[in-house]
């Protein structure tokens, strides 16, 4: 078979994923991995009878491609891709597309552009979402790079992003690592999401002594509602699983120590170097830190069950909350997603479009900010954050009582918490960050601005007198 219409490299759970979703979509596919035994293992079981051929040779693999040729690579985000793009580029002509796929650091995205651009090879950076039910069904596509290359791609690969309305979830975000900045920002999103729906299951679980199946029915019901998602779906999948083996809820047997990848911190390194505060996001990836440091926690309290709270208040406190805190969770991602267009100059509506299907954050509340946001000339941060206002003091009453009953349950909240003091001090009329100025004059001159006057001014704070 030669002639084929794009190349795979790598089968791991998303590469073969992929491979199978493009070749549902009437492409004819290449495959290559490092182990020829996994190649073979794929062509001889999923990929079956379809028109997917496998290669054992990388030279092989890539001659079998029509040009200009499209790869497209499912590697270890880091130095394997570097090691990977090396490999190929030296057997690629002028021309020829190299796509990753993975999960890299827009900054890397940025220097394999340039590098490859200087080659006269062309150089996508896509960030995927959707997992491998996405990647086989169809994720949500987030490109940057070469724009001649994104529009041979689109009308490939871009086939394969799933459908929200009939419209693709594919969308072009500027040169370089602009994909994967959008889809670092996803993924901050995705931890706070996340940390805020634990935190509730904590309280009703631990605090008001909820079974685990009851507090997913609870997550079943509200999701017919604003607080529609996939992630909230995909907790109360999780939370009415039951073990096999024991009959007891699978979740309570699982390890209470939240690993990571690093795109989540990725996302707060991004936010403190542009200046933007992300303080929920921020508040979720170190909560995934802290459960790791065995060491130091010590716990004081085992599953809290004998709260005299009335379950439906509690339910309607926590859901008020929760919805509060993702709504946060969102506009901090785009205040993110604001700045990062500063650089690359992409629309920020464009990645919530984007994000209505496929991805892990798709909700209902990322389809509202589409549409509030798609047309509207205003700042979107700002924008988001007003058109959110009435909802979010609507909710603020049982926000505040969640997190004071749980604190007395010595239930942590650190989503929460950081969401609510996130809003308060947006809407405070005055922060004590005069203060903080002050104290930096006195011990280091660093002087300070003054609210009457123009300009930077220095005391000594009576130490001359």
């Amino acid at each position: 078979m030669s002639g084929l219409d794009v190349g795979v490299y790598g089968l791991g759970v998303m590469g073969e994923a992929f491979a199978l979703n493009l070749e549902s979509r009437g492409l004819k596919v290449a495959v290559y991995n490092r182990t020829a035994k996994r190649t073979s293992q794929f062509i001889e079981s999923r990929a079956k009878g379809k028109n997917i051929q496998g290669f054992t040779g990388l030279r092989e693999f890539i001659e079998s491609l029509s040009r200009p040729r499209m790869i497209i690579l499912f590697v270890k985000s880091g130095r394997p891709v570097d090691d990977v793009i090396e490999s190929l580029a030296g057997m690629l002509e002028k021309g020829d597309v190299i796509i990753d796929c993975g999960n890299s650091h827009f900054r890397d995205s940025d220097r394999r552009f340039a590098e490859l651009g200087k080659r006269g090879i062309r150089f996508l950076g896509v960030g995927v979402s959707g997992g491998e039910e996405g990647a086989l069904k169809g994720p949500s596509m987030m490109f940057g790079g070469d724009f001649s290359a994104y529009i041979e791609a689109e009308n490939k690969i871009g086939r394969a992003a799933a459908l929200f309305e009939n419209s693709r979830c594919s969308g072009y975000f500027g040169d370089g690592g602009a994909g994967h900045f959008v889809k670092i920002v996803h993924n901050g999103i995705e931890y706070a999401v996340m940390q805020a729906i634990a935190e509730v299951y904590d309280y009703l679980w631990r605090g008001i002594g909820m079974s685990s199946g009851e507090v997913g029915s609870v997550f079943e019901e509200w999701g017919e509602g604003l607080l529609r998602s996939f992630l909230l779906e995909a907790a109360a999948r999780v939370l009415k699983h039951l073990d096999p083996e024991t009959g007891k809820p699978l979740v309570e047997l699982i390890v209470d120590v939240a690993e990571q990848k690093g795109t989540g911190r990725w996302a707060v390194e991004a936010a403190l170097e542009l200046g933007v505060s992300i303080p929920t996001i921020a508040a979720a990836v170190d909560e995934r830190t802290l459960t790791t440091q065995r060491t130091l926690r010590n716990p004081t309290t085992q599953k809290v069950s004998n709260s005299e709270r009335r379950a439906g208040e509690a339910l309607d406190t926590a859901r008020d909350a929760l919805l509060a805190t993702i709504t946060l969770s969102y506009i901090q991602g785009i205040s993110l997603l604001e700045a990062g267009s500063r650089i690359y100059g992409f629309r920020v509506p464009e990645a919530l479009r984007v994000w209505r299907a496929g991805c892990i954050i798709r909700s209902r509340l990322v389809e509202e900010l589409y549409r509030e946001l798609s047309w509207s000339p205003g700042e979107p941060a700002a924008t988001a954050l007003e058109k959110s206002h009435n909802q979010l003091e609507e909710l603020l009453p049982s926000w505040v009582q969640f997190i004071s009953h749980a604190s007395g349950l010595r239930i942590p909240t650190p989503a929460s918490m950081s969401a609510l003091s996130y809003y308060l001090s947006l809407r405070s009329e005055r922060l004590p960050a005069n203060l903080i100025q002050g104290i930096r004059d006195y011990f280091g001159r660093h002087m300070f601005r003054r609210v009457d006057r123009d300009g930077y001014f220095h005391s000594d704070w009576g130490r001359g007198q």
